[in-house]
């Protein structure tokens, strides 16, 4: 699940996104637990723009971390959220056709992603990983 708010308006590509393990992951006997925290990043972002452009936002699971050890993550589908900021340009586009409010459809915009903390999403372990038994530290 997103450990922080992720929105297409105040991204940066390549900077990092928190993200925490929502439910036990099973691996044989070994059991990476709820609430570890995971981390991907921003691949591509676009402001929702004038014109009624949506904004857009591209995002990747990078790794699992799990007591020091990179568990590796691929594919990410946020659930229960717009893969795009809702595209308003047919707005635009009829506002033009309109006297004197055309000049105005330029400044219709679209809509920004979204994503609140506490999203779930899916990913998938990348690849298979040996994974340290050590009990944790105290």
């Amino acid at each position: 699940m997103f450990a922080d708010e992720v929105s297409s308006k105040s991204a940066v590509k390549d900077a990092e996104v928190r993200f925490r393990l929502a439910e036990d992951l099973h691996v044989g006997e070994i059991v990476v637990p709820k609430g570890t925290p995971a981390f991907g990043e921003v691949v591509h972002v676009q402001k929702a723009g004038l014109g009624g452009r949506g904004g857009e936002l591209i995002l990747a699971a990078r790794h699992l971390d799990y007591r020091g050890q990179r568990i590796p993550l691929r594919s990410l589908k946020p659930l229960a959220t717009p893969y795009a900021g809702k595209n308003r340009s047919d707005a635009a586009l009829a506002a033009s056709f309109i006297p004197y409010a055309g000049l105005m459809s330029m400044f219709i915009t679209g809509g920004q992603i979204v994503i609140p903390a506490g999203t779930e999403a899916l990913a998938s372990v990348a690849a298979d990983t040996p994974v340290s038994a050590v009990p944790e530290t105290q």
